[in-house]
């Protein structure tokens, strides 16, 4: 890509890979690059990766690529390394949009999300764990096609799980760091109605966090895998109505 490319950097959940963006990258109207997150295939990565680390390595990603003028799009839980990538880069990154994302607030954790009464549960539940607290989480098939298959048809659900592989625990128990977003940094947040890994109030919510503006659509967990060109064309509307 040349030195002036503007460009949509996707960047996939907790789980996934940037395989998870191949059906909707040919529905995009600007050129499109997914990127892996850090630990894809090399478990033993996984156990001292965080939320900064993890941003660093998209920006390096970003810069590697030669683009000059990015729109992130972070989905699920990797809304919180988007939002850190766009804080420490703003000279790189000039829009912020989540696909049923999360973004805690500057200094706080995704563990910080829960309930105040609850706040103890995640914590308590990792220490206990066989592996430690730093092993590697794996999402059960169960719990998987419970959360993010309810709007797939079954080979659609098959191939997603079957990709689905494990995760850092620091994505949800490091800090975001005590960054700010630019003011002049344009924002979107996609809202999945039929989400059952984060529900949809929860959603407003943490569109809120920062600021954007919702734009509805009836799925699951992950548009990008049962409906590509719906939530293409909600990316391409939304960065159209953006000025430049």
């Amino acid at each position: 890509m040349s030195d002036s490319t503007e460009a949509f950097v996707l960047v996939h959940g907790a789980h996934h890979g940037k395989w998870v963006w191949d059906s909707i990258v040919p529905y995009l109207e600007l050129p499109a690059v997914a990127l892996d997150l850090p630990g894809r295939g090399v478990p033993d990565d996984l156990r001292s990766l965080t939320i900064a680390n993890c941003a660093e390595d998209l920006i390096a990603q970003m810069r590697d690529a030669r683009l000059r003028r990015v729109t992130l799009v972070g989905h699920s839980l990797a809304g919180s390394v988007a939002w850190t990538a766009a804080a420490m880069a703003p000279d790189l990154v000039v829009g912020l949009v989540g696909i049923a994302a999360v973004f805690p607030p500057p200094g706080k954790r995704v563990t910080d999300l829960w309930p105040t009464g609850l706040r103890w549960l995640p914590r308590a539940m990792l220490a206990a764990r066989r592996g430690g607290p730093n092993e590697p989480l794996s999402l059960s098939e169960r719990n998987a096609r419970r959360r993010l298959t309810n709007d797939l048809d079954s080979e659609r659900a098959s191939w997603l799980i079957a990709r689905l592989g494990p995760e850092a625990v620091g994505l949800s128990t490091s800090r975001v760091p005590q960054l700010q977003l630019s003011p002049a940094l344009y924002r979107g947040y996609v809202l999945c109605l039929r989400d059952r890994a984060l529900a949809p109030a929860r959603q407003r919510v943490q569109a809120s966090q920062i600021n954007a503006p919702i734009v509805e659509i009836p799925t699951g967990h992950d548009p990008m895998v049962s409906a590509p060109a719906v939530l293409a064309r909600v990316l391409n509307d939304v960065v159209a109505g953006w000025v430049r």
